[in-house]
C-alpha cells in the first residue's frame, strides 16, 4: 500500500499501547449491564473519579469507565484520561477479593492529574469500597 508521498505505509503496533488495555473477560460492556450498575449500585467518592459498584453475577470482575464531554471535549484529553485509569486498573485487577461490576466516573479534575496521582486515587477508592 503506497502513501501519497510513496513511501511504503507500515502498520507498526507497539507493545505499551496494547498493555493499557482492560482485559476482553474484565470488561462491563453491555448497555443494560452499565445501567443496572448505575442504577442500583453503592457509590464511593474520590477527588478526581467516582465508582459505583455491584457484587458480579459473573465469576470475574468487569469495569467500565465512563468520560462525559463534560469533562473535556477533545477527544485526545478524553483518551488519555481513559488509557491512565486503564493502565492503574492493571495492577489492581489482580488483588480483587469478589468478583464485582464497577463503572469508574470520572471528574473534570482527572485531565490535570498525573499517573501516579490517579493510580492512588483509584487504588484508596477502591478499598473504601472494601473491593480490595
Amino acid at each position: 500500500m503506497q502513501c501519497g508521498f510513496n513511501t511504503p505505509h507500515k502498520l507498526i503496533i507497539l507493545p505499551y499501547l496494547l498493555t493499557n488495555v482492560i482485559p476482553k473477560k474484565n470488561r462491563l460492556n453491555k448497555e443494560k449491564d452499565i445501567e443496572y450498575v448505575l442504577k442500583k449500585g453503592q457509590i464511593k467518592f474520590s477527588p478526581i473519579l467516582n465508582i459505583k459498584y455491584l457484587p458480579a453475577e459473573t465469576k470475574v470482575s468487569r469495569f467500565c469507565i465512563i468520560i462525559s464531554k463534560k469533562i473535556s471535549l477533545k477527544a485526545v484529553v478524553r483518551n488519555r484520561s481513559k488509557r491512565q485509569i486503564s493502565a492503574s486498573l492493571q495492577d489492581l485487577i489482580e488483588n480483587i477479593k469478589k468478583p464485582v461490576d464497577v463503572v469508574i466516573l470520572t471528574k473534570p479534575a482527572i485531565t490535570i492529574t498525573e499517573q501516579k496521582d490517579i493510580q492512588d486515587t483509584l487504588d484508596k477508592t477502591l478499598r473504601k469500597a472494601q473491593i480490595i
